[in-house]
């Protein structure tokens, strides 16, 4: 298991819809595994296999976020199969450190997808936990969690992330 650096917004692999993945094997075992303690270590709540630089259908997310216990599962090739309600709150991102946005999202959700054994899952979720799944579904399809703000408040958060990253080159 590896740490792998996570990828800025503005990171073109950030922005491309990702690839389905085909099949399991031991690279995507390793994937996992280093995304998942990449996650750790940042620390987050979930990972979407492009903010480290590898464009599948593939992350992982911490379902144990309202608990005192970590549980982060990989879900391969996931959907979003139904949405109900809708609420603002705090979002963050690990690819835009230290910037926080209030986001619209669905305040309950189901979704499906494979297990690293291949089997098929489905998980409903409300609260933290659906809004990490939203917010992740989000990245694989190439989407940024401030690209649902309006423009000026977008580009306020830009350009203090931008300030941010030369203070951290020089």
């Amino acid at each position: 298991m590896a740490l792998r650096p996570i990828k800025n917004c503005f990171d073109p692999v950030l922005r491309k819809q990702c690839e389905i993945v085909k099949n399991i094997d031991g690279e995507l075992i390793t994937l996992s595994n280093d995304m998942i303690d990449t996650t750790l270590a940042a620390p987050g709540i979930g990972l979407a296999a492009n903010q480290i630089g590898v464009p599948r259908r593939v992350f992982v997310v911490n379902m144990g976020v309202e608990t005192d216990t970590d549980n982060l599962i990989t879900l391969i090739n996931p959907e979003i199969t139904a949405m109900e309600g809708s609420e603002s709150g705090k979002e963050g991102c690990l690819s835009i450190p230290d910037v926080v946005a209030e986001v619209n999202r669905a305040t309950q959700i189901e979704i499906k997808a494979i297990d690293l054994n291949g089997n098929d899952i489905r998980y409903e979720a409300s609260g933290i936990l659906a809004r990490a799944l939203q917010h992740e579904m989000d990245h694989l399809n190439g989407i940024l969690f401030w690209d649902s703000l309006g423009k000026v408040r977008r580009d306020i958060l830009k350009r203090k992330f931008k300030k941010k990253l030369k203070e951290q080159e020089e």
